[in-house]
């Protein structure tokens, strides 16, 4: 059983990954609202302080009761939470998970994602003994296939996903990596 109890706060470099809090509020919904951050995902953008609220404690909701952790990834020097990433779909019996992530515009391409994507995966191997983690992008999101394959993810499968927020098709690569 995995227990989140302790939630952990990962320190790395240049960024914190700990748990979401009420003073991350706008920060979540600067994020949340941005269009550029559902660009290649089924989502659906904040319109109100109060769905980020809602959103924030459905997360906290989901680690205290052990379905999944995500983490605000703060950046150190700001002191601005830029980003979140997450281990979710958890599989106990396969001792599998997914890896979910996204980082403000103005934060890409500066290696950040790298450096918290690295830390979650060392802690989802190390600290939770998962065995395997995927990640799914959109064949069009270049940074993100770039990201795992550059982490040493490895390319699976190719699926097709209906979009639940909207008519779109999704055209999916799943990503991999296995524990050593």
């Amino acid at each position: 059983m995995i227990n989140f109890t302790l939630f952990p706060v990962i320190e790395t470099k240049k960024l914190v990954l700990r748990r979401f809090n009420y003073d991350d509020l706008q920060d979540i919904y600067k994020m949340r609202s941005n269009p550029k951050m559902i660009e290649f995902t089924d989502s659906k953008l904040d319109e109100s302080l109060e769905e980020t609220k809602s959103y924030i404690e459905k997360m906290n909701k989901g680690i205290d009761e052990n379905k999944w952790i995500i983490c605000a990834i703060e950046h150190k020097k700001s002191k601005k939470v830029v980003g979140s990433i997450s281990i979710w779909n958890i599989n106990l019996e396969l001792r599998s998970g997914e890896l979910g992530y996204g980082i403000v515009p103005e934060y890409q391409n500066k290696g950040l994602m790298k450096e918290a994507l690295l830390s979650i995966v060392d802690y989802a191997f190390n600290t939770m003994n998962l065995k395997t983690i995927e990640a799914y992008t959109e064949e069009n999101n270049i940074n993100s296939i770039k990201l795992l394959e550059s982490c040493r993810f490895n390319e699976i499968k190719r699926v097709k996903e209906d979009g639940y927020y909207s008519n779109r098709i999704y055209n999916m690569i799943v990503y991999e990596m296995k524990s050593k």
